[in-house]
Formats: C-alpha cells, structure tokens, sequence
C-alpha cells in the first residue's frame, strides 16, 4: 500500500479584509500578494495532506487558540505552486486539540491574476480625468441652499444721458418755427430711422447726468415756444456707455433755436444738444472679465467635480425679476461677458457670455440675459404758450381781414370809407373790429385755463433705478460649505457617476479606486462559480485597497497617479 506523503502548506492569517467583499486589496503581482499575506501574524503547518476548495480543515490545535484567526491561505505542494486564499466562515470543537475550520474561497485574491476584464456599464468609480469641467453628469444629491461665492460685481449704470424723441426734426431750418446750427464739420442725418429700421421720431441726446433734466427742461421751453410740444414724444435715459462707443453714434453738437414765427427772429434757444447719426447693429457698452473663485465660500475641495455645476457656479441677474446660471466650465477661456444694446426707448441691452458653450464670440444670444428697462421720464408742456404760437399767424390775418372790412387803411393808413381820413369807415366796421376783439380775447382766456398737459411715463417711480441704477448684477455662487464637504468626502469614496461602457478603471489612484458596474463582464480559466462571484462583487461596488499600510483609511492622499 502506497504512503502518501503530506505536502500542503496551511497558513491561519489575520487579515482586514471582510467575507462581504466591499474592500479588497490589489497587488502588481502574486509575489507581491505572496509578500504581503506571509508578513501577518499566522500560524503554519507544513505537512497537511490535500485540500480541497471550500471544504473543511482538519486542525490539530485547541479552538480557544484559534478563534483570533479570520483567513487562511493553502497550497498543494504536490500538484501546483499557486496560493489558494480563503476566509474562515466557522470553528468547530471536534476534541481538547483538533478543531475543524470551515473555509470558502476569497475569489478575488485567488484569481486577480489570472481574470481580464471586458468593456461594460460603468455606474460610477474614481476617474482616471478630473479636470475641471471633463465630469459633470448629474449626482442627485442634496445640495442645499445657495450662497455667494466672493464679491459682486455690477454694470455700472450710474452715469446717464437724458433722451428726448422728438417728430419735427425734419422741419429746422424752415423759416417758420425753428432752426438749428450745428458746431462741427458733421451733417446731420435728419432721415427719421434708427438702427437701419424706419423710425417716425429721432432721439436728441441730452446732457448727460443730472444736467440732463434741466437741459430737457429748456429744451422743452424752446417747443413750447414754437409751438411744437407735441412734436415731444418721449423723454427717457440711458447710460452714458452709449455715448462712450465713440464713433459708432458721431455725435454732433447743435444749438436749437425758436423762431418768431411772424419775423424769424430767434426768441429762445438751447445749446448742446447732441443728434446721433442713424447707424445699424448693436453698440458694446460693457466688457468685463470674471476670474473663477478657487474655493466654496472658503471650502477647498479634494475633487474638482465641485468646481462644475451646480455645486459651482457663475449667476447675472438683471435685477427685475430675471437671473440665469451660467458655468463655469462651459467657458473655452477666460469668463467674459459683453453687455450689448440697441439705441430707443427705455434702451434693450443684453449681457452676452462670450466663447460659452463652443459657440465662439459672437453667437451666444439664446444664451444671454435681457436687461431691465430703463425709465421712461414725465414732462409737462405749457398749452398755452404752445396754442398761442400756434395760433399768432392766424389771428394775425385774422385782423387784418377785419380791419380791411372795416375801411381801414392797413397800408397807409388813412380812410377807404368815407371823408375825413376816419380810422373805421361805418358804425358797422367798428362792431366787426369789436367782435373780433372780444372773440380773440375769450380765446386766449379759454386757452389760458388749459393746463399743462403731462405726458410720458407718468408713474416714473422704479427703486432698482432710484437706488442702484444697475441693470446687470453679476454674483459668483456656490453651495454651503457645509454641504460642499459631504459632498466631497462621498466622492472620495465612491468616485463619480460614469454611466459610460468601458473598461472599470481597477488601479489610477494612489491609494483606492471604486468601482461599480452594470452587468460585470469578466473572463478567465477558473471555475465558474467563482467568476460569478467575482462578477457579483463588481455588480454590488467594490473598494480596491492598493496599499495595505492605508487598508481602508479615507484620510489618505487619493490623487491620479
């Protein structure tokens, strides 16, 4: 009868690794794994006989002894040199010195070295990219309230100019109520458009600031007085940026004057009323740059996903009621905004991000937010003045029909009825001149009690205007610190959502990669219930440990290497 010579090697080991398989330790290769299990405390017998898988240990020590060890590792001397590794699932007394050990194999250590993994759904797991901006699909975690991330910053529309369109541009320099001189070599463009569209009135530019009011009010004197406060349609302001664009409005300096409508003679005038050349397009008012925060209100984190949104984030409101969220990493370069606007009434501006979303420099306009508008001014016009220049001529002829009818010479002055060189010929004529008299006087009477007509936007009231006459406010936000460093200590953990097919990333990081996948697809010579197993382990998520010493240790530095 043949011996059989015992020459399995058993170990009892001590190892951190868990039956659960949430953590597990990865080696460059088996001697590395060999090196690493051998160096803990253990005890070992040299001459078992043959061991079979997830079978049972027949150990010749006391269960009190035993019952500190959680792992053992085995090999069959006699048929190969490969290290089967297994945790113990249970101790039973058998006698004072023999205690049998249940064993079941650890998948993983056993076979890391001989599997290959294919491409499969990767739910989340450390990324091998983390730059800003390479990972930003949805978390779905809870993100809290927003606050501001640094200093605001405005466009400053504290500086403006009064505008008043007015209709009756066309008609200086008729002869008949107006006229206008000019103190440049310009020619104004008195066709009534505006930013190449046809328009009924043209806008005058005021003084700017707040000697744009007084100005208006002499402006409004000189129409008054010459009888066109109608021709007034609107009186609004707008900011001085309009008018710092330089030569894309040429503005020209005029002097208005009104004009004595029955000699010509100038009987009022305004200076320095500026009249733009109609041009087409929009004017650039405002370009700013944006430098990005390197923080979360304080908070530095260890993964840059949180530099993306919505976590991070770049926010503009136009103060009435409109803000959008703009980010960060949808900007190729620096963060620039260009405030652009149309010239009319209450102004249309538009803050434009510039080279957001590869859409280059000048196509973001689905992009950008419309300003609030500006206010609309109140005015008065003094009706009487304005029906008596309007009338002067017409009463004028009208007496000199009178008088003619009356027998007086209006030419010369003496008698055309009767002898004597009588100033009214008949009684008749001195009752018509009478008539027209009292006619023209209850005229001027009943127009005197007109009032003053107001017109424009007669409640002008806005306090955004009033107190901080901003249109754009530009705020850097982010989430609360608090909540930033939740956030960013389950990244750690568990790595970012990939939702992509590819290859798991099982090593990238210093210390730990997390993996787990959808519908793990792995090959390998082992047997079958084993590669379930280890595609089961996958398929739950799975912590791979790279260096024993920080075994399970988040503290650790995790950095791409």
């Amino acid at each position: 009868m043949a011996v059989i010579t015992p020459t399995t090697d058993v170990y009892l080991l001590k190892v951190p690794l868990e039956i659960n398989d949430l953590n597990q330790l990865t080696f460059t290769n088996a001697t590395a794994q060999y090196n690493y299990f051998n160096s803990l405390p253990k005890l070992e017998v040299h001459d078992f006989t043959y061991q079979r898988k997830d079978g049972v240990i027949r150990y010749g020590a006391n269960f009190d002894s035993l019952i500190s060890y959680n792992y053992v590792m085995y090999r069959n001397d006699e048929f190969s040199n490969k290290w089967f590794y297994a945790f113990i699932t249970g101790l039973e007394w058998k006698s004072p010195n023999s205690t049998n050990i249940s064993i079941k194999t650890d998948c993983w250590q056993t076979y890391q070295f001989d599997i290959s993994f294919k491409p499969v759904l990767i739910d989340r797991e450390h990324t091998n990219n983390d730059t800003i901006g390479a990972n930003t699909l949805p978390e779905g975690l809870e993100l809290g309230e927003f606050i501001s991330n640094g200093v605001s910053n405005f466009f400053n529309a504290n500086s403006y100019c009064v505008i008043a369109e007015v209709s009756q541009v066309q008609n200086y320099g008729d002869g008949q109520s107006m006229s206008y001189t000019v103190e440049s070599s310009y020619t104004p463009d008195l066709t009534p458009k505006l930013n190449d569209m046809p328009r009924g009135t043209i806008p005058l530019i005021l003084e700017y600031g707040e000697t744009g009011a007084p100005k208006f009010n002499k402006l409004k004197q000189i129409y008054d007085k010459a009888g066109l406060s109608d021709s007034i349609i609107n009186v609004y302001v707008l900011p001085n940026n309009y008018i710092a664009v330089g030569s894309s409005l040429n503005i020209a300096k005029l002097t208005i004057n009104a004009l004595n409508p029955s000699n010509g003679t100038v009987i009022d005038s305004v200076e320095h009323v500026g009249l733009p050349l109609p041009t087409g397009g929009t004017y650039l008012l405002n370009e700013t740059t944006f430098t990005r925060p390197s923080t979360l209100a304080g908070y530095t984190p260890k993964n840059n996903k949180l530099f993306t949104y919505p976590y991070f984030y770049f926010n503009i409101s136009n103060n009435s009621g409109t803000s959008l969220p703009y980010h960060y990493e949808d900007f190729s370069g620096a963060i620039t905004f260009n405030v652009e606007g149309t010239f009319g009434v209450s102004g249309n501006i538009k803050a434009i991000p510039i080279n957001y979303k590869n859409l280059g420099t000048s196509n973001a306009i689905d992009f950008s937010i419309t300003g609030g508008k500006y206010p609309v001014a109140s005015w008065t016009s003094d009706s009487y003045t304005n029906w008596l220049t309007q009338n002067a001529v017409n009463m004028n002829t009208q007496w000199t029909s009178t008088l003619i009818s009356a027998g007086v010479d209006v030419v010369g002055g003496g008698a055309t009825g009767g002898a004597g060189g009588a100033v009214v010929g008949t009684i008749a004529g001195a009752k018509e001149i009478i008539t027209t008299a009292r006619e023209q006087h209850l005229a001027k009477t009943r127009a005197n009690f007109i009032p003053d007509q107001v017109r424009g936007n007669i409640n002008a009231g806005d306090l955004i205007w009033a107190k901080y006459r901003t249109p754009f406010t530009y705020m850097p936000m982010c989430i609360k610190p608090e909540y930033a460093r939740c956030i960013d200590e389950f990244f750690s953990q568990y790595g970012y959502k990939c939702n992509r097919v590819k290859t798991p990333n099982i090593t990238g990081r210093r210390n730990w990669n997390y993996v787990k996948t959808v519908g793990c697809y792995i090959e390998g010579n082992i047997p079958q219930d084993d590669i379930t197993e280890i595609k089961d382990m996958f398929d739950r998520g799975i912590t791979l440990w790279h260096n024993p010493a920080t075994f399970a240790d988040y503290s650790q530095n995790n950095d791409i290497i």
